[in-house]
């Protein structure tokens, strides 16, 4: 059994909260707990939730402040008491391993690992210097980018979610040999195909469903469902159940009005996670339908649920997407943003009850390969003196 101190310094990503990276932190401390690890949490912000694990929460020792500058500073000094908080645990009861999620302002994870001789794993989810120059308010770029050169140079190993990811790492620096690529997971016992369908208000019983599930925001292409409705309602009558929020929700609805779909499309908002696998059951079909990037390296949570609750699933031919269901067969691929593309695809599993069903058992089969377990299992297999402690 390992002693692991997980960390997690980036304070929209609240260990109890809904969005996708809390889902990701709290699927990994209990993969690692599942292994016979013990664990305890350092963290940002807890959110609500019960825990059965020991966690420290940073963030309300740091009171609000105003500005964005201020907002980036308060986040630098919150790292370094999470390294603190660290080391002092370490001296209570040592670690065997440290594991932090990457955050833009935090290095605790690596500038403890190096203090205290503990092999450090950082976990990498995306190109966040990156993310945040283009998308928002961005004052300290220059530490920004020491902390990930830091971090990316500095660590044992890095988890990173993609290959797309593994390629940006490498490039700002890290060592090949160090990175090794663990796509997302799910959770086999949350989401199979033995849970019964949801009752959605609103969505007729007969209709032919389309699904998504997340955020919605640009990047994941939610207008092409609207668009691939419109094509299929003459003919089929489908209903469009999107559940999530987020900033494209009015546009949607506008859209869907504009075409005459008001009715055929409904938007639960955000729901919490355990609640999906009902929701997800409800789909007739479960669509990923990204749009064409120049750089698409998300690992996506919903594809992995969308296996295991054994759906027949439609996404776009991109990245990590196209590398899970092409050479196996377990979904339908479409060129990115192709409407018509996609209203063929899912007519084809509305209309054909084989196909379908076929679709439903490989998507099964394939999740089987994707457990939450198996990642924590890869981790702490690299490093085996540490195992062995």
């Amino acid at each position: 059994m390992m002693r692991i101190a997980y960390l997690c310094a980036d304070g929209g990503v609240p260990v109890f909260g809904q969005k996708g990276g809390s889902v990701h932190v709290r699927a990994m401390i209990k993969a690692f707990r599942a292994e016979g690890h013990e664990v305890e949490v350092l963290c940002a912000e807890a959110g609500d939730g019960p825990a059965d694990f020991p966690i420290t929460a940073i963030g309300p020792d740091f009171p609000p402040v105003e500005g964005r500058e201020a907002k980036e500073r308060r986040l630098l000094a919150l790292a370094e008491a999470l390294q603190s908080r660290l080391e002092a645990l370490h001296q209570l009861r040592p670690f065997d391993m440290i594991y932090e999620r990457y955050g833009l302002w935090s290095a605790a994870g690596v500038r403890a690992g190096r203090s205290l001789g503990v092999p450090t794993v950082i976990e990498v989810n995306a190109p966040l210097v990156e993310e945040q120059a283009a998308f928002r308010k961005f004052v300290l770029q220059q530490e920004a980018r020491q902390i990930e050169a830091e971090v990316f140079c500095g660590a044992d190993a890095l988890a990173v979610v993609s290959r797309e990811v593994a390629g940006y790492v490498q490039s700002r620096g890290a060592p090949s040999e160090r990175i090794h690529v663990i796509g997302n997971a799910v959770d086999g016992s949350t989401f199979h195909p033995g849970i019964p369908a949801a009752s959605v208000p609103g969505l007729p019983d007969a209709a032919f469903t389309i699904g998504f599930t997340g955020s919605l925001k640009a990047w994941h292409g939610t207008d092409l469902l609207v668009e691939a409705l419109a094509r299929l309602r003459p003919n089929l009558p489908a209903h469009l159940l999107i559940v999530g929020d987020g900033p494209e929700r009015g546009a949607l609805f506008e859209q869907a009005a504009r075409l005459g779909l008001a009715g055929s499309v409904t938007i639960t908002g955000w729901v919490p996670h355990h609640h999906l696998p009902a929701l997800i059951a409800r789909m007739d079909a479960a669509v990923a339908p990204y749009p064409a990037t120049a750089n698409h390296y998300f690992s996506p949570l919903k594809l992995f649920e969308y296996l295991a609750m054994g759906r027949a699933i439609v996404a776009s031919r991109i990245g990590q997407t196209a590398e899970l269901l092409g050479p196996t067969g377990s979904g339908l691929l479409i060129p990115p943003g192709d409407a018509d593309a996609l209203a063929d695809a899912l007519r084809r599993i509305a209309t054909d009850p084989a196909l379908a069903a076929s679709l439903r058992k490989r998507a099964a089969l394939q999740a089987g390969l994707h457990d939450w377990r198996q990642n924590a299992r890869r981790i702490v297999d690299l490093f085996p003196r540490a195992r062995a402690a």
